[in-house]
């Protein structure tokens, strides 16, 4: 855990960390319509443009920014030393701005740092395919395999309507790409 905190290793996904925990913390802390400001409202453009990335910082319930964060710092910081902070920047806001647009295409609604993480995870899992580092010594590549999945699924199936399958997929195809793009610059880890 010392090496996850370390800011100068991880000094983007720290900030994250921050950011979201404070807006996080506001917002459960007074009400979470002080920070609707932040989300993703279809209806609220074009006064609220910013939303199409401001979105991936808003958390208001345990569970999505236990999930979100945990997320963060079990695959972030490693995806973050692995190509760089500056490239990290990129891969992460690349994936949020993703999801952004799918909430804008579909005109809807949306808060949370998924697609972002879901450019991570993907990013990091088919960097790694052949690794064992899922429970029951499963290769990497599985995660990202049953995650697209079950979002296809609940897609089609319309399970867990109010999860951003969208957001997550487009976050997904974000990874892979930066995947192809950055992998000849990656540092040892």
């Amino acid at each position: 855990m010392q090496d996850i905190i370390e800011f100068k290793k991880n000094p983007v996904s720290l900030f994250i960390f921050l950011v979201c925990t404070i807006v996080f913390l506001v917002a459960i802390g007074s009400d979470p319509e002080n920070i609707r400001f932040l989300a993703f409202d279809y209806d609220a453009l074009p006064q609220r443009w910013y939303a199409i990335l401001s979105y991936g910082f808003v958390h208001v319930d345990w569970n999505h920014i236990i999930v979100n964060m945990g997320l963060l710092l079990w695959i972030g910081v490693w995806v973050e030393r692995l190509i760089g902070s500056n490239r990290y920047i990129l891969l992460v806001l690349t994936g949020i701005l993703a999801g952004g647009l799918t909430l804008l295409l579909r005109e809807t609604a949306g808060i949370g740092f998924s697609a972002g993480a879901a450019a991570l995870l993907f990013y990091y899992h088919c960097a790694f395919p052949m690794k064992r580092e899922l429970p029951f010594n499963l290769p990497n590549f599985i995660l990202p395999v049953v995650l697209l999945i079950i979002s296809v699924g609940a897609i089609i199936f319309g399970w867990l309507p109010s999860v951003g399958h969208y957001p997550h997929i487009a976050g997904a195809i974000v990874g892979v790409l930066f995947l192809g793009v950055f992998r000849k610059n990656h540092r040892p880890i």
